[in-house]
């Protein structure tokens, strides 16, 4: 991993000759709305992005944040698409309807950036769908959006163009799956199972995909303490866990990344990876693989399970 300096020139010299198109989870708020923000700055607006999330009103600050590219300077005479798609990933009937749209919007992606995400503590709950409401929000609808956006990132890459699905969350921790207690319906003890399984769930499911289609980069990139509204007190919803988080967090500010600092990272690993599987750490260090060691009966099992579970039809 090179200095600092060195990930930022890198970034600095991204400029691919074809507009990318890049769809991001998340990008209302901490990593993924500071993702979004380098690579329009980066490009000087010369970007199509698609935000999905709930708070149009914030996508709407970082579109109007991003430079305007030059005038007459549209990708085959067509504007640079700022778009936001409402979306309450929690629900497939949702995620899926808005899976839907983009992809009547954008045949062709290159990037899927997912960030959106919660850790919740406490009883279990399941949405009206019959999905862990953790689990749901830490997996499974990943699985679903890359399943239902990858005709648009082989379509990229068929264009010969960069495409890649880049999810962050903590990767290579944590024991290994219980197959006995897919979708952590025995096991919960007030959340950590789901907080963990989300993880280990993670890295199987991306190295899956990258075995599928070799030409794609999917990477799994661990953010760190990082200075967003997620690790705030006010995020955790159990009344301990906010106990707790309102004494620990003061104490171990001065060890948070910067977001800004942490995006520069996240875009750097994003851009990177050309095609397979990555695991990488906080600054982008390739640390993979790691605990995704399974036999084939296991691997099938657990992908069968997943298309069930988000009622996805494989593409």
């Amino acid at each position: 991993m090179p200095p600092y300096s060195l990930v930022k020139s890198s970034n600095d010299a991204y400029c691919p000759p074809y507009t990318p198109t890049v769809v991001v989870f998340g990008g209302t708020s901490g990593i993924g709305k500071a993702m979004a923000k380098r690579l329009g700055e980066q490009l000087q607006g010369r970007i199509h992005i698609i935000i999905v999330g709930r708070n149009k009103a914030a996508a709407d600050d970082v579109f109007n944040s991003l430079p305007l590219p030059p005038a007459g300077d549209g990708d085959d005479d067509q504007d640079y698409v700022r778009k936001f798609v409402s979306c309450d990933l929690s629900l497939m009937k949702n995620l899926r309807k808005a899976t839907e749209e983009i992809s009547e919007i954008f045949p062709k992606i290159n990037y899927i950036i997912m960030t959106s995400g919660q850790a919740t503590f406490g009883r279990k709950r399941e949405t009206e769908e019959g999905i862990d409401s953790q689990l749901v929000m830490r997996y499974y609808w990943k699985f679903a959006a890359i399943n239902d956006l990858l005709p648009g990132l082989r379509a990229a890459r068929d264009a010969g163009e960069a495409a890649g699905a880049f999810s962050v969350l903590g990767n290579g921790l944590g024991p290994k799956i219980d197959f006995n207690d897919l979708g952590g319906r025995k096991n919960h003890y007030l959340g950590v199972v789901p907080l963990i399984q989300g993880v280990v769930y993670g890295d199987l499911m991306l190295s899956m995909y990258a075995e599928k289609e070799h030409d794609i980069a999917f990477t799994h990139m661990y953010p760190g303490m990082v200075d967003t509204e997620a690790n705030s007190p006010a995020a955790f919803n159990f009344w301990l866990w906010k106990f707790f988080a309102a004494l620990i967090i003061p104490l171990a500010w001065a060890f948070f990344i910067r977001v800004e600092v942490s995006a520069e990272n996240m875009v750097y690993g994003l851009l990177s990876g050309e095609k397979g599987f990555y695991q990488r750490d906080t600054k982008a260090n390739s640390v993979g693989p790691r605990n995704v060691n399974y036999t084939e009966e296991q691997k099938k099992f657990f992908w069968e399970h997943c298309l069930e579970t988000t009622r996805s039809v494989p593409r």
